[in-house]
């Protein structure tokens, strides 16, 4: 009961959305998702400098926004499909914005930089890549992986390019400057790019997925939850987002732990950007083309190398570029891969909903991993134990995935569901 498309139809995919593309690139890129992430860990130092915080104190933000981000997920798909996906990403880019350049305004105490990205994660989780992959799955179905690794590669960029410059407008203008001109990103690009260019074939503002779309088909949320499919894979990324989000964080000021000058330290790092826009593009080729959790086990098991590497304490320059560009390489994956697995495996009738939680289970990793890798670096002097765990970890939520089997086949009409469902019936009364 696959969806069958004809060849003008596949071929006619990227014509026919191809601003939807350009509008979720670019609502990516100046994100929740991007902007903080590869930003925070370049005010650990002045911030530090400046209110004598420990290195644990300087990463507790990413917990507390992805607190913010929990608190919104739960109703994030409900609006979505109630006022619109456009409509939340134009209210969330603003409010995402304000909220992040009052980063500028904290005077020192912990609660305070604390309470800011809590209140970041709530008001800008409409910039979550649920709110934009929600529209290109519905629009793409051949060619979904591709449409999905171009869209994500947005991280990409923002990390090459906020690694390359914020420590310059860091050193020119000051941290607190550099907050404001960061939140200036979702307002001045974000905002008019998604307000004139998020629109579907017809013209028209993306405001809901109808359900008359013959894309939406797939369990229940209760069913999809009662699959083991989706616990492992659920378990196996928010393992793996602990490596991720514990990593890269925690990277420059490791760097400068073994040596490096701050040049090196932007050099090395900006190579991460890079490395997730090839790891986007590359993904989303692959997952048009191979059974997903294998092309997933292997990408995500590749930072475990980097891990082992650094465990040394003391890195070369060289082995500092290869580190960072593998995890740069599963930092661009995991987000194509978490919707490509929910799409295919829970289809789209509630595709925001089941990628929300799966992101939750994500996000919940990324959030604590900083802090705990700061805990251990106050306490043993180093990254170096906690470089072998974090190695481990990849390698095992990797193998988590392989379990995961054959793609369902799912109805994609009316008729086709109510035949199904009849089906069941009868075999449950026979049964």
């Amino acid at each position: 009961m696959a969806n069958v498309k004809t060849e003008t139809e596949v071929a006619g995919e990227f014509k026919r959305n191809w601003q939807l593309l350009v509008a979720a690139f670019v609502g990516v890129t100046v994100g929740l998702t991007a902007v903080p992430f590869y930003s925070y860990g370049l005010f650990v130092a002045p911030l530090e400098a400046e209110f004598g915080w420990t290195r644990q104190q300087s990463q507790l933000p990413m917990i507390f926004q992805t607190l913010g981000v929990l608190i919104a997920i739960p109703f994030l798909g409900g609006i979505c499909d109630k006022f619109g996906a456009r409509r939340v990403a134009l209210t969330s880019l603003v409010l995402f914005a304000l909220a992040f350049a009052s980063f500028a305004l904290q005077t020192g105490p912990v609660w305070q930089y604390c309470t800011i990205a809590l209140v970041l994660g709530i008001t800008g989780a409409g910039t979550l890549p649920i709110t934009w992959t929600r529209v290109i799955v519905g629009a793409f179905d051949v060619h979904r992986g591709k449409a999905l690794g171009i869209i994500l590669m947005g991280t990409g960029l923002t990390g090459f390019l906020v690694n390359k410059f914020v420590p310059e407008f860091i050193e020119a203008d000051g941290w607190r400057m550099t907050f404001v001109w960061l939140a200036c990103l979702p307002i001045l690009i974000g905002w008019p790019v998604v307000y004139f260019m998020f629109k579907d074939k017809s013209g028209d503002p993306v405001d809901n997925n109808s359900a008359d779309s013959p894309y939406v088909y797939g369990p229940s949320i209760k069913e999809a939850i009662s699959d083991k499919r989706f616990w492992l894979i659920a378990i196996a990324f928010m393992a793996i987002s602990c490596g991720i989000g514990g990593s890269i964080p925690n990277l420059p000021a490791y760097y400068a732990g073994s040596g490096f000058t701050g040049p090196m330290i932007g050099a090395v790092m900006s190579t991460i950007g890079l490395a997730v826009i090839f790891g986007r593009i590359a993904t989303g080729l692959l997952l048009d083309r191979f059974w997903a959790p294998g092309v997933a086990a292997i990408l995500m098991a590749l930072p475990a190398i980097s891990c082992f590497l650094l465990s040394s304490g003391t890195p070369s320059i060289e082995i500092a570029y290869i580190s960072t560009i593998l995890i740069g390489l599963a930092a661009g994956a995991e987000f194509d891969i978490i919707a490509y697995l929910a799409s295919r495996y829970f289809g789209t009738r509630n595709y925001s909903k089941i990628y929300s939680y799966l992101w939750a289970a994500f996000a919940i990793g990324a959030a604590v991993a900083p802090s705990i890798l700061g805990a251990v670096y106050d306490a043993t002097g180093g990254y170096e134990t906690a470089f072998v765990a974090l190695g481990v970890i990849f390698i095992v939520g990797s193998l988590m995935l392989l379990p995961l089997g054959k793609y369902p086949v799912f109805a994609t009409t009316k008729a086709e569901a109510e035949a199904q469902e009849n089906k069941n019936k009868g075999e449950a009364v026979a049964s």
